[in-house]
């Protein structure tokens, strides 16, 4: 027998019968739409997820941290505190790390403690900067990192090192010297147009200068005097960063690493820091090529001893949160399939008694046993195939609908921030042909007793049966 013979037999076997068969393809749509549709959910809470993260910070980033200051932050009475055992976070310790492999690149940062320096600006050093984040970077990977210019341009890594990048709420937290009270600070305010009020200065236009203090004598007013002309660099400040969705930037002052370090080590010089120690990275940020090596990557850094976090062990945490969940709806839908099956192996041993006679003349015509097998599995097969392709195209309608109507209403019932940019059920076309091929799996599986059941059956006593 053709196959083209067998599919045209189950063809018209399945429209004789078109009433139960539709019952049964139904059973087949629901147990695949809500597959579907529970998979979707897991695929949309998971890329609400990922959005959710990398609004925290980058997610093929691993961070790793200095172990202890270790040069960093020096006092005059001694040395650099106590001693550990961790490996230090130096040029030697970076050249291991960038030979690791899935590294791209790497921003290594040091901490200049706002102890150490005073950061003046205007005319005779008018302006006075009480405290700041002063980090010293590698410009060369700043546009890299995401930082974006709000004003000016980004420094020229091959340019002059003496060079200053401000974040854009720092300058708003400079005193005027020649004030008092609250009189001395011109905070950031909203003006009734929408735009906001101006600083004392313009730091692009500015003249900023880091004057290296001299803690061994303090001012009446808490201050420190300067360590004088030797100890003092002026910077020109080519840009104001944007404002980053971190807020790490904000309240930030950018210099090159190389002037970080010479600030360091004049600092220690002047005020005659025992025991000083070659300055140490505060922490080192590598970008990875793709986030599933970001585990690899985490894993070897902390192998050398640092101390290392990413949003992947959070990533990680979460989605096993989420693991949970979708099992659950996983095996909610199961059911509903379980049961589609149980209907379809009903309908075919129905159709076994219906058809015993139409057995037994196949089996004298001289019909090969696997043909009458391959009839009713073909019978089963397009019962599954009818209900998955139909259950997918309800899947489609039920998540456009989820997705217009309340994707981040849901999202955030389900315990996952969403902004409403990313949709709540995602249908991936693997996911199409995952649910078309199950589908169809379900149905030979579910036809296959009722098929045995079919060639065992005596041809005389087939013929003999009304």
């Amino acid at each position: 027998m053709k196959i083209s013979d067998m599919l045209v037999m189950c063809l018209r076997s399945l429209w004789r019968r078109k009433g139960r068969t539709l019952l049964t393809v139904t059973g087949v749509v629901i147990g695949c739409c809500a597959i579907i549709v529970m998979i979707s959910l897991g695929l949309g809470m998971n890329q609400a997820m990922d959005n959710m993260l990398a609004s925290w910070g980058d997610l093929t980033a691993v961070t790793i941290y200095n172990n202890s200051y270790g040069g960093i932050v020096m006092y005059p009475e001694g040395g650099s505190g106590s001693e550990t055992e961790k490996p230090p976070l130096n040029d030697d310790a970076l050249m291991a790390l960038n030979s690791i492999e899935h590294v791209s690149y790497m921003m290594p940062q040091m901490s200049v403690d706002s102890q150490m320096v005073s950061v003046l600006a205007g005319r005779n050093d008018r302006y006075r900067l009480d405290w700041a984040q002063i980090y010293g970077v590698d410009f060369s990977v700043l546009d890299k990192m995401g930082y974006t210019p709000e004003k000016g341009e980004m420094p020229n890594p091959e340019g002059d090192t003496n060079v200053v990048v401000f974040g854009n709420e720092i300058a708003y937290q400079f005193r005027d010297t020649k004030k008092k009270g609250q009189n001395a600070y011109k905070w950031k305010q909203q003006l009734p147009d929408g735009t906001f009020s101006e600083p004392f200065f313009d730091p692009i236009t500015e003249k900023i200068k880091i004057s290296i203090n001299n803690t061994k004598k303090p001012n009446d007013d808490g201050t420190y005097q300067s360590g004088g002309r030797g100890y003092e660099f002026k910077l020109d400040c080519t840009a104001v960063l944007a404002q980053d969705p971190n807020w790490e930037t904000p309240y930030s002052i950018y210099i090159d690493i190389d002037l970080a370090k010479r600030i360091i080590n004049d600092y220690n010089r002047l005020n005659s820091v025992k025991n000083a120690k070659e300055p140490q990275y505060s922490q080192v940020k590598i970008i990875v090529d793709d986030i599933n090596n970001v585990d690899y990557v985490q894993q070897q850094v902390e192998d050398m001893g640092f101390s290392a976090s990413s949003m992947a062990s959070v990533r990680k945490e979460m989605q096993g949160q989420l693991g949970v969940i979708q099992m659950v709806l996983g095996c909610l839908a199961a059911i509903s399939l379980l049961v589609a099956a149980i209907g379809i192996t009903n309908t075919m041993i129905m159709s076994i008694y219906e058809r015993t006679k139409e057995i037994g003349i196949m089996k004298v015509l001289g019909c090969f046993i696997s043909n009458i097998r391959i009839v009713f599995l073909m019978e089963a097969g397009m019962i599954g195939l009818l209900g998955g392709a139909v259950g997918t195209l309800i899947s489609y309608i039920i998540s456009a609908v989820m997705n217009s109507l309340g994707g981040s209403s849901l999202s955030q019932m389900m315990g996952i921030y969403s902004d409403g940019s990313s949709p709540v059920s995602i249908i991936p076309i693997w996911l199409v042909l995952l649910a078309l091929a199950f589908s169809t799996l379900i149905g030979l599986i579910s036809g296959f007793y009722p098929a045995n059941r079919a060639v065992k059956i005596s041809a005389l006593e087939a013929i003999r049966n009304e």
